[in-house]
């Protein structure tokens, strides 16, 4: 063999390392490349108006792993595959007296004391009657929370908007700042429009609209002898200690089928809860399937129905007692102020 054929064979043989060695390291990049996609953390939960899920989300995606998805779906359809958290079924969930948003805090370890200061007011607030909270921030917080999603319809409140408003929060705690300056912080924060205009730290499907409806409404409605069903959506040991006259106790775990069919049937279903954050949910479940007739009250829930100075059902006034009260006052909503 002559030298140009052995020359030959050498460059064959370089050039078929040098394409193994690309193939090789190719496939190794894309293994990589592979893992890191896959590795990618996927948090998932149901839609919810409670400012227990938004902050939740806000400490997933700013603290707990930035780079983490946020899938948010509708109340009640199936979740996809990633950490469950806010919904019954989920480890990181409302329990015990500890809001979602702290249980996440300590599931992570999360040691940020303006977290952990940020947890406390979103637990009080899921915690104590809508207006009760006696601590100046966790009302400023509530207060601006409400302004916030009654500026955007409740429902319509942009994903980016309540990062926003959690940004905002936070900065303030991070200060110490008083009450009167997290109160002018929030308000500016719940005008600023641009929020709209910033990525969004989750993702989620529009949901149908309920329905809100006035106490004087509903009181007329009452009044011509519509069959209004009213929805307790609170816990069975809440429900015992007092309602609304007539009410039914259906927490939104026990929705199903059935129920729904048997709601189609009333002129009126009003869902409710404390402050109707959970009110609001079971309504839009309920709308999903076919119970039109849903609705919510304004003042929102059953503190608002209280500070309307309505009849309630409770261990010193018996039920049939408290609707032959509730139809007076529907006739006669003077009477009700009297109570």
């Amino acid at each position: 063999m002559d030298i140009m054929g052995i020359m030959d064979i050498g460059m064959k043989r370089i050039i078929t390392f040098l394409c193994l060695s690309f193939l090789i390291l190719s496939g190794i990049a894309y293994a990589v490349i592979s893992s890191r996609e896959t590795s990618t953390p996927t948090f998932v939960t149901w839609e919810s108006l409670e400012p227990d899920k938004w902050s939740s989300i806000w400490l997933i995606k700013h603290y707990i792993d930035p780079q983490a998805v946020i899938e948010v779906y509708p109340t009640g359809d199936p979740l996809g595959q990633g950490v469950m958290f806010g919904v019954p079924q989920a480890d990181y969930k409302r329990s015990n007296g500890q809001s979602t948003f702290e249980s996440l805090l300590v599931g992570f370890n999360q040691q940020d004391p303006v977290l952990k200061k940020l947890g406390s007011i979103i637990t009080t607030i899921e915690t104590t009657a809508w207006n009760v909270a006696n601590d100046p921030w966790v009302h400023t917080v509530e207060q601006n929370f409400r302004r916030l999603q009654d500026r955007y319809s409740r429902i319509y409140v942009p994903v980016s908007c309540y990062g926003h408003f959690f940004d905002v929060l936070y900065q303030n705690l991070s200060v110490s700042a008083d009450p009167n300056e997290l109160n002018q912080s929030l308000r500016l924060a719940v005008n600023n429009q641009s929020c709209q205009d910033v990525p969004a730290m989750a993702e989620r499907q529009q949901a149908n609209r309920v329905v809100e409806l006035t106490i004087d409404q509903l009181l007329a409605e009452i009044a011509f002898n519509k069959q209004v069903v009213f929805v307790d959506t609170r816990e069975p040991e809440e429900f015992a200690k007092s309602h609304i006259p007539g009410a039914v106790n259906i927490p939104m775990r026990d929705l199903n089928q059935s129920i729904y069919h048997r709601l189609k049937k009333a002129d009126r279903v009003i869902s409710y809860c404390v402050k109707d954050f959970r009110g609001y949910e079971v309504a839009r479940q309920m709308l999903d399937n076919g119970v039109n007739n849903v609705a919510v009250m304004k003042p929102h829930g059953f503190s608002g129905w209280q500070s309307s100075g309505l009849p309630i059902t409770s261990d010193t006034l018996p039920d049939d007692q408290a609707k032959v009260l509730l139809n007076q006052c529907a006739r006669d909503q003077q009477l009700c102020k009297t109570l």
